[in-house]
């Protein structure tokens, strides 16, 4: 049975009323009631308690239903409430001559309410969860604030593009034209332009022209959604652009500079220089950065069908900074060696493989060197650092203004987190870091090069010899007991399978 089209309602209406979606334990006990399942039932299936859904969500979520359908709901009478709401909304439809809200399969142009719609190859959003208050926010900066420019950032995977199209067909009321359009394949500035203005002026021009773009940006009230603007940036150069695709940056300049009442978002995993210039909390270019949502994340494992406890599933979410690809990757392995069941998996202790390693080895690659040592560091030392520190730990020695860049870099890079003038990395990035750190010190030591070793296990300029002596080295530079046993078990690893290597390469000698 399809659930969909019901629990569509039911979050219309909630995030009408109330500006949030329903989550995954409430989305629980309203498809076991629609299928006239018990409190237990429904608690047994979703892995909760069965007093925690009979006395604790499913009250609540009532006494909100009643409130958001504007009748009084209960678990008994939950669906013929759901067939009146869904009568008056066809009325309502038939009525203003309406079409439905999301794209067709095809992702065509289509007429919704007074508003022209192209999809282009955005993604299905039928089955959302969480994002309530980033949603809430960007609906302000754009109804109320009007802002013209908005930057919606994210590492890879956290659900950018998802959040694009789902606030989009929310606000399809507020506008005449709602273009999504994706720059994955790095098209040239002047073929998006003449796509644009194509859509925005109803055919009737094709002038691949900033000028007109903003023409049609004053003479409609459009939304225009550009996702994965990282595609077309420097790799080795934060915020700037590829050779070829420096209009982009004229573009966004202009857009966000000159009065109009549109709004362009784009979606990318780097702050372009553009928005990093102009934006402000009282001005009309903004910027927000999306972290992993729990709630879309735990959403995503029911979906999916593994089992496990609440807690297991927390762990397995925040274990993956909640990002939401990485969890889709790991939940097809989960399901294919490990039986659906998140306990066995969580026991094998492993963080990062395969399209894991893949998703993270395309931003570290952009890294400069600088930017990457930041990023061994801050994965040694596992806690938050200072700057002051990491001054201190990086060798050799660069001046405070270097080391700020780099950092502006990675944040705007999204790959690590600020807190009071502090910076960490997420778990997974600081396990993939940790491993890079360690393969690469393995063929050093396998080449008689130690450059990342002397770098980062320990800061001395003499040669150590033997794991007895690197033991010494390290005792002698860690402070801290935790990174000293961490820089320790790396270094005796590292050794170990130095030794291994250089078997090996006497044998094939």
């Amino acid at each position: 049975m399809n659930f969909e089209p019901k629990l569509s309602i039911v979050n219309s209406a909630l995030f009408e009323r109330f500006g949030r979606y329903l989550n995954d334990i409430e989305t629980a006990i309203l498809i076991g009631s629609l299928q006239k399942q018990t409190y237990e039932k429904i608690a047994e299936n979703s892995g909760y308690s069965e007093s925690y859904v009979r006395r604790d969500v499913g009250p609540k979520l009532w006494k909100i239903l009643s409130e958001a359908l504007g009748e009084q709901v209960s678990k008994t009478n939950f669906q013929t409430a759901l067939e009146r709401r869904l009568m008056l909304l066809e009325s309502k439809e038939i009525g203003n001559q309406s079409i439905p809200l999301t794209p067709d399969s095809h992702g065509k142009t289509q007429l919704l309410s007074s508003s022209v719609q192209d999809w282009g190859e955005a993604v299905d959003v039928s089955l959302f969860y969480g994002r309530q208050s980033e949603l809430a926010t960007l609906k302000q900066w754009i109804v109320q604030d009007k802002c013209r420019l908005i930057a919606l950032l994210g590492m890879g995977g956290i659900g950018k593009s998802a959040c694009s199209v789902k606030l989009a067909q929310i606000l399809q009321a507020e506008f005449e034209f709602i273009i999504w359009r994706s720059l994955r394949n790095a098209p040239p500035l002047e073929n998006l332009l003449t796509d644009l203005v194509l859509f925005l002026s109803n055919q009737q021009s094709a002038k691949a022209d900033i000028g007109q773009l903003i023409h049609y940006l004053r003479s409609a009230r459009c939304l225009v959604i550009l996702d994965n603007l990282e595609t077309i940036l420097d790799a080795e150069q934060a915020g700037q652009y590829s050779l070829g695709y420096e209009g982009y940056g004229e573009l966004l300049r202009v857009v966000g500079e000159t009065s109009h009442k549109s709004c362009v978002i784009l979606t990318s995993r780097e702050k372009p220089a553009e928005i990093a210039t102009f934006e402000g909390v009282e001005l009309a270019v903004r910027t927000l950065k999306l972290q992993g949502s729990q709630e879309a994340a735990i959403a995503l494992l029911q979906t999916k069908g593994l089992v496990g406890s609440p807690q297991q599933k927390q762990t397995l979410c925040e274990r993956y900074g909640n990002n939401l690809l990485a969890l889709k990757i790991v939940a097809t392995t989960i399901q294919d060696l490990f039986d659906n069941r998140i306990e066995d998996f969580l026991k094998q202790d492993t963080m990062v493989f395969n399209g894991i390693r893949r998703l993270l080895e395309q931003q570290f690659n952009r890294l400069s060197t600088l930017e990457q040592t930041v990023m061994y560091r801050l994965a040694i030392n596992r806690e938050w650092t200072t700057i002051t520190q990491l001054q201190k730990d990086i060798v050799p020695a660069v001046s405070k203004a270097r080391l700020l860049e780099a950092l502006e870099a990675l944040n705007a890079r999204s790959l690590i987190e600020k807190k009071s003038s502090s910076y960490t990395q997420q778990p997974l990035v600081m396990e993939y870091v940790n491993e890079q750190l360690v393969e690469q010190i393995v063929k050093e030591l396998a080449l008689k090069k130690l450059s990342l070793l002397f770098t980062h296990a320990f800061n001395m300029g003499v040669p150590i010899l033997g794991s007895s002596r690197l033991k010494a080295a390290l005792d002698l530079n860690w402070n801290e007991p935790n990174q000293r046993n961490l820089a320790l078990s790396i270094v005796l690893g590292v050794l170990e399978q130095a030794q291994t290597l250089t078997q090996q390469s006497k044998i094939s000698d």
